[in-house]
């Protein structure tokens, strides 16, 4: 097979028409669906021709399309033959809309096959070095460039042994769109998990790759203010610290100090918090989100007993300030998750009722992995007004086999909170779980049933607190029966004139008349 030269237009050389037809028809091919034991032949044979074909394969509509869907199962030796000949700087195919994109899927690809043999690993690391020097030269060009950024990203990430792609965010104002065409997947094989790569942070990384991942988070660094818009250079800061993180790099502080320099300057009002307003922002907070996650416990500490201490409502319901938080609480450390529950639990209703749940998600997840902190964040999260969602997952926890945490929550609730969620529609709902389910001790529940004492006319004169009262004397034992009866008989006259207590008077008739 050959190439035409010359035809390519700025990136490259174009394919001759056969190469092109073979292309295409294989890629037509890829599209109808293969089983696993045929993409297993399929696969070699076309990124051999793509090896062959040099880097108009990948600036080739089919062949790029048909790169980008191989390339993240591509063995070590396939890889390093199809990314030689694509490395270098933004007059090739790092600067062309289909060749950066086939550049990047074979630079994600790296971190993923590092254990392979070491003369196949040697070729491989020599091409990203020289992939990383072409960088190097013009680092904030491809910072900069919407089709060079995707390739610096994806070098930064390879060098750093980050697994995987871009991680998940909320979509910012001004994003890149993301390229539509999935990824086929061949029939009867499982879709591959995202992410799916090396573990161990570091692990098996070439001598070569921290020092080349250092210089380049050096220039980006020195050109900080430049790299906070357009939103593609911005993604490219952000997987500097991603990468710098996870390689367990030393200049993963430094630049978080730069960052935090440029984001929060010393010298601001008293009252103002630079880190909030930066949060509030479209670009800037999306770097403060990649900020908390690269901080160590201390930096986090520091920054959110300065500038976020005081101010938390106001962030947690922002429409953008709120997914920082959220950030914040996925690495903070004990400290800080325990005085945000203390000064926001009080308020969790607030972000709730404007359309933010990931702030409760959030803090429940790091309540999670602070587990001292659990039974203030239940009792935090069973104050709120009960929605159809949490008393659905409330009625599941409780038929667990253990329901112990929740259980203790809801004992921890004042009795006006626990007839309040009798009352209402998906509240009543969970006292049904707590009646009836076999895992619930008869003890805990008699100790919430007497919390009740006092509120029973409330409950029965209101059409869920009766059916919850219904559901009370079905379950209860004749004992508690007869103290409720006791408690609602001087009420008779009150029951008899709401019709819902009139339903509740019948049922008590027996232990009234008594």
């Amino acid at each position: 097979m050959g190439v035409r030269r010359g035809r390519g237009g700025p990136g490259g050389p174009g394919l001759e028409g056969d190469v092109a037809a073979y292309f295409r028809r294989a890629l037509e091919t890829l599209q109808e669906g293969l089983s696993p034991e045929e993409l297993d032949l399929f696969a070699p044979n076309v990124l051999e021709e793509a090896a062959a074909a040099g880097a108009g394969a990948a600036l080739d509509p089919s062949g790029s399309r048909l790169l980008e869907a191989l390339l993240p199962r591509a063995p070590a030796a396939a890889l390093s033959r199809v990314l030689s000949p694509l490395v270098g700087g933004l007059g090739g195919p790092a600067g062309h809309p289909l060749g950066a994109r086939v550049l990047e899927a074979a630079l994600r690809r790296v971190p993923e096959v590092l254990g392979s043999e070491r003369e196949v690993l040697g070729q491989l690391e020599e091409a990203v070095r020289r992939q990383a020097e072409a960088v190097r030269g013009e680092a904030l060009a491809f910072a900069r460039h919407p089709n060079g950024s995707f390739v610096l990203r994806a070098l930064l990430r390879a060098l750093g042994g980050c697994p995987g792609g871009d991680p998940p965010h909320h979509p910012p104002e001004g994003a890149e769109p993301k390229r539509k065409g999935a990824e086929p997947v061949p029939k009867g094989a499982e879709p591959k998990p995202k992410g799916a790569g090396p573990a161990l942070k570091g692990a098996g990384l070439p001598p070569s790759f921290p020092l080349l991942l250092e210089q380049l988070a050096e220039i980006l660094e020195e050109n900080l203010p430049s790299l906070v818009s357009p939103p593609c250079a911005s993604l490219c800061l952000q997987a500097a610290l991603e990468a710098l993180r996870h390689s367990q790099s030393a200049a993963c502080a430094r630049l978080c100090q730069a960052l935090i320099g440029y984001l929060v300057p010393p010298g601001h009002a008293p009252g103002e918090s630079p880190l909030v307003s930066a949060l509030e922002d479209a670009q800037r907070g999306r770097l403060v989100e990649a900020l908390f996650g690269a901080a160590g416990p201390r930096c986090l500490r520091g920054l959110f007993r300065e500038h976020l201490r005081g101010r938390l409502l106001g962030v947690a319901t922002h429409r953008l300030a709120n997914h920082g938080l959220q950030r914040l609480l996925d690495h903070a450390p004990r400290d800080v998750v325990g005085e945000v529950l203390e000064e926001l639990g009080p308020a969790l209703q607030q972000p709730l009722g404007r359309g933010h749940p990931g702030v409760l998600t959030a803090l429940a997840g790091a309540c999670r992995r602070h587990p001292p902190l659990q039974p203030l964040a239940l009792r935090r999260l069973l104050e709120l007004s009960v929605t159809v969602p949490g008393s659905l997952l409330l009625q599941h926890l409780l038929h667990f086999s253990d329901p112990g945490p929740v259980l203790e929550a809801l004992e921890a609730l004042h009795p006006p909170a626990l007839a309040a969620l009798a009352l209402s529609p998906p509240g009543s709902r969970v006292w049904d779980a707590l009646l009836s389910a076999p895992s619930v001790p008869p003890r805990t529940r008699r100790r919430l049933l007497r919390k009740l004492k006092g509120r029973f006319l409330s409950l029965a004169c209101h059409r869920n607190g009766s059916r919850v009262l219904d559901a009370i004397f079905a379950s209860a034992s004749p004992r508690a029966c007869a103290a409720i009866a006791a408690e609602l008989a001087p009420q008779r006259p009150a029951l008899l004139r709401d019709p819902h207590g009139r339903g509740v008077e019948r049922r008590l008739r027996p232990w009234l008349e008594d």
